[in-house]
């Protein structure tokens, strides 16, 4: 129910049809954003809700979640998407 949920809220947030990244993806993504290769990465409050990339000023939580051709790292520390 909470998945469902979930890709409703997202449809709505951003547009049907937004493909979503799986759960492994997500996770990598978010691994690589912090482990901080490029140096750009940013949370000042220090809450997950806050994390932002400093190059783009994207929001971690919501740009990683998300799996369209468009999303990318601007610095291409992700694994190319399929």
């Amino acid at each position: 129910m909470f998945k469902e949920l979930r890709k409703i809220f997202w449809q709505l947030i951003i547009g049907k049809g937004v493909k979503l990244a799986s759960k492994e993806k997500y996770e990598e993504r978010l691994s690589i954003c912090r482990d901080n290769p490029c140096g750009v990465y940013k949370n000042p409050l220090k809450l997950k809700l806050f994390e932002n990339c400093g190059e783009c000023g994207c929001f971690l939580r919501t740009k990683n979640r998300i799996d369209e051709y468009y999303i990318e790292c601007p610095h291409g520390w992700w694994p190319k998407n399929k």
